[in-house]
């Protein structure tokens, strides 16, 4: 569990010490918290207010504005005789300015036809009235009763939404540079495992007489009698080098030197600075490479011991799910007798 929870402070802190990662989190953050704040505070400023009497029922609007439109959901009961109906009627109040384009009604049933004629010709009144505070009816034209009660119909599931989207949003890019850097770690990887076996075979070659360029078109010349998926990465990308630079003038010791300066790994960047002085004045490159391959061979025994050890860290996360399902395994019965 020690080594469990370590692992999990060594990601936490890699992950705050990505910059890239960190300043995207950063920015949508930023644009989730301000969509979330103009979704909260747009709808109470688009209306006005609606009166109420004592009973609760709606019998006016006061307008908060004459130039823009308004829009208010409410309920209308309708009373014909003993039978009591509701609809749901969303108003949508003109500005002055417009003319009479149509109305704006949403309805749940149609009960009759003269009732349905009397709310569309009461509701196009009041969309189309130029008061700043409107009377609403209690009867329709045929002395139907009617009652208008208050409605929240608003739509809050953008408000649900956008969290859940900003979780996920979260977690791929959180994913994407998990992916970034474990592609790195597994180049780096397979350039430290074929290093010594590489540095050894320049060592042999060139004690043999061999000049650096000579030694090692022969060592990538050897890979083309392998399929290349019995290739690692590591010999794919000498292959590549040896293709990028047959034919062409250029230093060995620079193209090694170059590519263990892209992948960032300092044992590679000691055999190329070894070369790279043997080039430049002569020095003893076979006692350095025998040296640096000792120090490689030992190096990958170390890296292999480390990863047997790493087994036990991966077994803690099956192990700590399998103790927390017993945990609750065991204490159900008791918390549903409670």
């Amino acid at each position: 569990m020690d080594d469990l929870m370590v692992t999990l402070r060594n990601k936490t802190a890699a992950l705050r010490n990505d910059t890239r990662l960190m300043s995207g989190i950063y920015a949508v953050t930023l644009v989730t918290a301000l969509l979330i704040l103009a979704l909260a505070v747009r709808g109470p400023e688009e209306s006005g207010k609606l009166i109420a009497d004592g009973s609760g029922a709606i019998v006016g609007i006061s307008r908060r504005s004459l130039q823009k439109t308004e829009r208010y959901d409410l309920d209308l009961e309708i009373r014909d005789g003993d039978e009591i109906t509701k609809r749901e009627v969303t108003l949508t109040l003109q500005p002055q300015s417009d003319g009479r384009t149509g109305i704006r009604i949403s309805s749940k049933d149609d009960r009759q036809a003269s009732i349905e004629a009397g709310i569309d010709s009461i509701i196009s009144e009041i969309e189309y009235s130029k008061e700043r505070k409107i009377s609403l009816p209690h009867t329709l034209p045929d002395g139907t009763a009617i009652r208008w009660l208050g409605a929240d119909r608003s739509d809050n599931s953008l408000l649900i939404l956008i969290p859940v989207i900003y979780a996920a949003l979260i977690l791929m890019m959180i994913a994407s540079s998990g992916r970034g850097d474990k592609s790195a770690e597994e180049r780096r990887r397979s350039i430290l495992k074929g290093l010594p076996r590489f540095c050894n075979q320049l060592f042999l070659m060139m004690n043999a007489g061999l000049i650096l360029s000579d030694a090692f078109d022969t060592i990538t010349g050897s890979y083309v009698s392998y399929e290349e998926d019995d290739l690692s990465s590591f010999e794919r990308d000498l292959a590549s080098m040896r293709d990028a630079t047959d034919g062409h003038r250029i230093s060995t010791a620079e193209v090694i030197k170059d590519y263990a300066l892209r992948n960032d790994v300092k044992e590679m960047i000691r055999i190329a600075s070894i070369l790279t002085e043997n080039e430049r004045r002569g020095s003893d490159v076979i006692e350095s490479l025998a040296r640096e391959s000792r120090y490689l061979w030992d190096e990958r025994k170390i890296v292999a011991r480390e990863s047997g050890k790493m087994i036990d860290t991966k077994m803690a996360y099956p192990l700590g799910l399998l103790l927390i399902l017993l945990i609750v395994i065991t204490m159900a019965p008791a918390l549903l007798g409670m």
